[in-house]
């Protein structure tokens, strides 16, 4: 995410922990409660000291769990206590501010699931309905798609940000535009899709046979060969790996490693590993072992800019993620 949904939520917290709660909240509550909504991204710290983004204190993980959000809760509740602020509410609200962040990443389109139940259960968790773009990392964000991401959220959560500023009265002439903001971002009917393809400059090449109707029928569960058999042959695969400190992610084109594949942050591994662009894909499974998964990609963009991604993920030989998005090859 790009944040701005973490500050609405923490707009809207200040509202609630206010004691009139009827009344717009002070700037300094309001950025307090969003700095604190941001909190469980203090994981990514660890990345500076090895930290994997994989590992149960990496990103999205421990932090962004029900537990930890519990526990904090609890710290700022003994804290309300000597400012004689009811203690409960307090812990209830802040509470609900961290599990909230960790809800609202499971809804994201990229990256890893929330650990939500960490320390009981280390198991990445994504929403079945993910309507949040993932915000490009660094300076990435300042480019088109960075924008296009940091709309989205406005979009996305202007109610909450609007019942924070007590906008609710203006709500007859904000929420139609709301209503169509969400369609065109969420929604997937053709009407839609058309409408985007204008405003993005559609530029999607798709695999030879794809049609949009055969990829609707691919669901998780799914076999390798059903999907093959309505689809047809990918333009592009992707071998994923899940050991930390290794080599994560190999992009092959034509059976063999393209150039984006070695420009990922852990490209350094994969050189060291032996993985080299043109390498065949048997020989980076020589090199590497057998995939954790593979996905299969069924479009693309010849220039680089906006597109319709389709692509299908697997484990154990099964569909267990299905990509339909709006996105540009970096």
């Amino acid at each position: 995410m790009a944040s701005i949904g973490h500050v609405a939520i923490g707009m809207a917290a200040a509202r609630l922990s206010s004691a009139e709660r009827a009344t717009v909240p002070t700037w300094r509550s309001m950025a307090w409660w969003s700095a604190f909504s941001l909190l469980p991204d203090v994981d990514v710290i660890g990345f500076s000291f090895g930290v994997e983004y994989g590992d149960a204190w990496g990103h999205r993980g421990a932090t962004h769990s029900v537990a930890f959000a519990l526990a904090i809760g609890g710290l700022v509740a003994l804290a309300a206590r000597r400012l004689r602020v009811s203690p409960l509410r307090v812990w209830v609200i802040a509470s609900a501010v961290l599990v909230s962040h960790g809800l609202l990443d499971t809804m994201t389109d990229g990256g890893l699931g929330c650990a939500l139940f960490w320390p009981f259960d280390l198991t990445r968790y994504f929403a079945p309905w993910r309507p949040i773009p993932v915000a490009p990392i660094g300076l990435a964000f300042f480019s088109p798609h960075g924008l296009l991401v940091s709309l989205t959220e406005l979009v996305l959560f202007a109610p909450i940000a609007a019942y924070a500023l007590s906008l609710t009265r203006a709500r007859i002439v904000w929420l139609p535009l709301w209503a169509i903001g969400v369609w065109l971002i969420a929604s997937v009917d053709p009407i839609r899709e058309r409408v985007i393809t204008v405003i993005l400059r559609d530029d999607t090449e798709f695999a030879p046979g794809f049609s949009e109707r055969s990829f609707t029928s691919v669901h998780e569960g799914d076999s390798v060969a059903s999907v093959h058999a309505r689809l047809g042959a990918p333009i592009g695969e992707v071998l994923y790996y899940l050991t930390p400190g290794g080599c994560r992610f190999v992009n092959l084109e034509s059976n063999a490693v393209v150039a984006r594949a070695l420009g990922q942050p852990d490209a350094a591994q994969c050189r060291s590993r032996g993985i080299h662009v043109g390498m065949t894909r048997d020989a980076v499974v020589r090199a590497l072992g057998p995939p954790d998964g593979t996905c299969e990609i069924y479009s693309r963009s010849p220039s680089h800019s906006y597109f319709r991604a389709r692509g299908v993920c697997f484990e154990g030989g099964k569909v267990n993620e299905v990509h339909r998005l709006w996105t540009t090859m970096e």
